[in-house]
């Protein structure tokens, strides 16, 4: 069959724009400090303002309708592909890559390029290593504070700390967030929303995420509410162009810790603690011993339930989402991976070596 003259040009736009878009964005990575300055402090900023007037109204997600029905039409595509025998035309094959084309530009236009703007540890003007001693350290003080705040909620070293609805930390984040002037970043708001997937995220093993499209922050709201403190202003420093999941926690950590809510600086400091005591276990498990024995068991305990939540929920497939989704971080500048959420000890160490904590 005879190609259209429309046909034609549409295929010899496609050949020609793959390569245009890939090398573009794969040139602009190598300007982290233009990336900084005009991307996430300028466009980006414009961006996120634009999107959250038009989408903050909306009670739901309005990314996750999009993903439900993305997935959709994937699986009608895979229906139709069966159906011809998996017999692929030449016309469906460059409407798919045009379609991957446009969606890998459309992701790094809106929110993917924040994954190579400088790294904060140069933006707070901190080291990016630390000693083992500094660590300990580090650890021993985040510990006692800990064990108080969490007196000072249940009067009590054996209880666990209980729940509050979504809405009332929810709340609360907000204010903090307002509070507490952490970038240069001019986004007029912050907002977070329960997923309308919950269930699939806990089933593939995930607290949140932020749409790269719609720039909304989905949080899981199945996971045990204790933890929402620190999950929802994780998914919220991922919109002030924090893309790296260290720095993200870093940002969760920070922001609860300076909260005026006690329950909330118990959130981030235990949440602190937590990445602190493992690395201690990395590198010292005689230290990690002795500072284990002096966390109060109601910590542990609240540790344990969260543990213990994800467990519930563990299953075949699950590995094989947290592989996608460590390939998709080292591709994007975390060569780490899955491991790249624990770097956040070395931002927290190297801050708080400088800054009393709060």
């Amino acid at each position: 069959m005879k190609l259209t003259k429309g046909k034609f040009a549409f295929r010899v736009f496609i050949l020609v724009s793959i390569p245009l878009v890939y090398g573009s964005i794969q040139a602009l990575k190598q300007h982290p400090q233009w990336i900084q300055t005009y991307f996430t402090e300028g466009f980006y900023n414009g961006y996120y303002n634009f999107l959250n007037s038009a989408l903050s109204y909306i009670p739901f997600s309005f990314g996750d309708i999009l993903y439900v029905l993305l997935i959709l039409y994937v699986l009608w595509g895979i229906y139709k592909l069966v159906k011809n025998k998996f017999r692929l035309k030449w016309s469906m094959f460059f409407r798919i890559i045009g379609v991957l084309s446009f969606v890998y530009f459309l992701f790094h236009l809106s929110w993917g390029l924040n994954y190579y703007k400088l790294p904060l540890h140069k933006d707070l003007e901190i080291d990016g290593d630390y000693s083992t001693q500094q660590l300990v350290n580090f650890t021993e003080e985040l510990l006692l504070k800990t064990n108080a705040l969490h007196c000072q909620i249940t009067s009590d070293t054996t209880a666990v700390v209980f729940d509050q609805p979504d809405r009332v930390y929810k709340a609360q984040i907000y204010k903090d967030f307002e509070s507490i002037s952490f970038t240069t970043n001019t986004i007029d708001a912050l907002n977070a929303k329960p997923s309308l997937i919950s269930l699939p995220l806990t089933y593939m093993g995930f607290g949140g995420y932020i749409n790269p499209f719609t720039l909304e922050a989905q949080y899981n709201y199945k996971v045990p509410s204790y933890k929402f403190p620190t999950l929802i202003a994780h998914e919220m420093a991922h919109q002030l162009g924090l893309a790296k999941e260290n720095e993200a926690n870093f940002v969760a950590c920070y922001v609860n810790m300076k909260s005026q809510n006690t329950f909330h600086k118990y959130a981030g400091y235990s949440y602190a603690l937590r990445f602190s005591l493992n690395e201690v276990y990395n590198r010292s498990p005689e230290e990690f011993a002795r500072l284990r024995g002096m966390v109060n068991p109601g910590i542990l305990k609240n540790y344990y339930q969260v543990r213990q939540f994800w467990d519930s929920y563990e299953n075949p497939i699950e590995p094989f989402f947290k592989l996608f989704y460590g390939n998709f971080l080292k591709v994007n500048n975390q060569p780490g991976g899955m491991e790249s959420y624990n770097y956040v000890v070395a931002l927290l160490v190297n801050y708080y070596s400088k800054n009393p904590l709060p």
